[in-house]
C-alpha cells in the first residue's frame, strides 16, 4: 500500500505572522532557561499577552501562569499579577454595602478544584440568608465543573445584579443578591475565561475582586492549600475582614469549600493584618463527596435539597457551609444555634428562590 503524504501549508500562507513584544519574549526565554522573573515582570508580560490573539495569545498565557504556579504563588507576584489584570479595563471602584443588624458576607470561590461536584456555595448562600443571614453571592460559568454557580443561579431564576441599589433591595427582601464575575471584568474575561482547569494566579483573589460591591466581610473559599496568599493578596487590594477556607479532603484533593471530613486551613484577615495559616481536622465522615454527571443532574439535586429533600452527602455540605455563612453574618450566635437555624431551613424548604421573603427568620 502506497501512503501519500500531503505538503504542510506554510503558516506565513494562511496567517498573519504573530510578533511577541520584545519584552514578553524575554520574560518566556527567562522562563524557559530557568531564570528569576520578578513579579512586576509576571505582570507585565500579562498585560502584553492580552494583546496578541488566537492561540499564540493562549500559549503565552498558559507559560507565564504554569511558571508562577510551578515556582510555588507568592503573594507579590498574585497581587501584581491581578492589579495588572484588573486595570485593562474600565471598572468603578466597588461600592460597601451594608444593611442593620447584620453583618454583610460577601461569598466568593477560586473554583477550578478538579472535582466535578454537586454545587456548594451557592445553595449555602441561599440557606444561610432563609436562615437570617445577609449574603452576597459571586460566581461565574463553569470551566471545569458540572456547573458553575452563574449557571446554577439562572437555572433557578434567580436575577444577576451590578448595581449598588438592586444588591441592596435583594439584600433587604430576602438576604440574598447574586453578582456574576463576567459582565464585571468583560476584558478579563476575554483573556482568561473558559482557559484554564486548574489553580492558577488568579484564583487566589478575582472573584472577590470583581464584584462591583464589598461586604462588611469576605469569606473566599480556595482549592490550593497556600490561603494565605489569598488573604495576603486581599488585604492588599483593601479588604479589611477576610476569611479564607479550604479543605484538604482524604484523597489529597483541594476543594474550596468547609468539608465532610480531612482537614480544613483557613487563613484570617482582621482589620487589614493578615494571620498566619491555621490547619484543623474535621470529623471523620464515610460520606463521598456527592458529584454531579452532568449540568442537568447538578440542578436537579439542588432543586431537591433546597425543597427540603436531596442526597445526605450534599445536604451536610450545604449544613455546614451555611451555618458557617450564618455565624458569620451574625457573630452573637453560636455554632450550634446556627446549625439548627440551617437545619430548621434546609427541611422546610423556605431556601427555595421563590419562597425566600425578607430575608426568612
Amino acid at each position: 500500500m502506497t501512503v501519500t503524504l500531503e505538503r504542510p501549508v506554510s503558516r506565513t500562507n494562511t496567517t498573519e505572522k504573530d510578533e511577541l513584544p520584545a519584552a514578553l519574549r524575554a520574560t518566556l526565554n527567562q522562563i524557559a532557561v530557568g531564570g528569576h522573573v520578578t513579579a512586576n515582570q509576571f505582570a507585565s508580560a500579562m498585560v502584553q499577552t492580552a494583546e496578541l490573539r488566537g492561540g499564540v495569545k493562549d500559549i503565552a498565557l498558559a507559560t507565564l501562569m504554569a511558571a508562577a504556579m510551578s515556582r510555588g504563588p507568592d503573594a507579590a507576584t498574585a497581587q501584581a499579577v491581578l492589579d495588572a489584570a484588573l486595570s485593562l479595563g474600565q471598572r468603578r471602584a466597588a461600592a460597601m454595602v451594608s444593611v442593620p443588624g447584620r453583618r454583610v458576607v460577601l461569598v466568593a470561590g477560586s473554583g477550578k478544584k478538579g472535582v466535578r461536584m454537586l454545587n456548594v456555595s451557592t445553595p449555602a448562600a441561599l440557606v444561610a440568608a432563609a436562615a437570617g443571614a445577609k449574603v452576597v453571592k459571586v460566581g461565574s460559568s463553569a470551566t471545569s465543573s458540572a456547573l458553575g454557580s452563574r449557571d446554577l443561579a439562572a437555572a433557578l431564576g434567580i436575577v444577576e445584579r451590578s448595581d449598588t441599589l438592586d444588591v441592596r433591595r435583594d439584600l433587604d427582601e430576602r438576604g440574598f443578591a447574586f453578582v456574576a464575575v463576567e459582565p464585571n471584568i468583560p476584558a478579563i474575561d476575554r483573556l482568561y475565561g473558559g482557559r484554564f482547569h486548574a489553580p492558577n494566579l488568579f484564583s487566589f483573589g478575582l472573584a472577590a475582586l470583581a464584584s462591583p460591591v464589598r461586604g462588611d466581610v469576605t469569606l473566599f473559599g480556595l482549592a490550593h492549600p497556600k490561603v494565605e496568599v489569598a488573604g495576603r493578596v486581599l488585604a492588599s487590594f483593601g479588604m479589611r475582614d477576610v476569611n479564607v477556607i479550604a479543605t484538604r479532603t482524604p484523597t489529597s484533593a483541594y476543594i474550596d469549600e468547609i468539608g465532610l471530613s480531612g482537614e480544613l486551613l483557613s487563613c484570617r484577615v482582621r482589620r487589614g493584618v493578615v494571620d498566619p495559616p491555621r490547619v484543623r481536622s474535621l470529623p471523620a465522615s464515610e460520606m463521598p463527596l456527592p458529584v454531579a454527571q452532568d449540568a442537568g443532574e447538578a440542578v436537579s439535586r439542588t432543586r431537591e435539597l433546597l425543597a427540603g429533600h436531596g442526597l445526605p452527602a450534599h445536604r451536610a455540605l450545604v449544613a455546614r457551609n451555611a451555618a458557617y455563612l450564618v455565624s458569620l453574618s451574625d457573630p452573637s450566635l453560636g455554632p450550634g444555634e446556627a446549625y439548627q437555624r440551617v437545619q430548621d431551613v434546609l427541611y422546610s424548604g423556605l431556601a427555595q428562590p421563590e419562597s425566600m421573603v425578607c430575608g426568612g427568620a
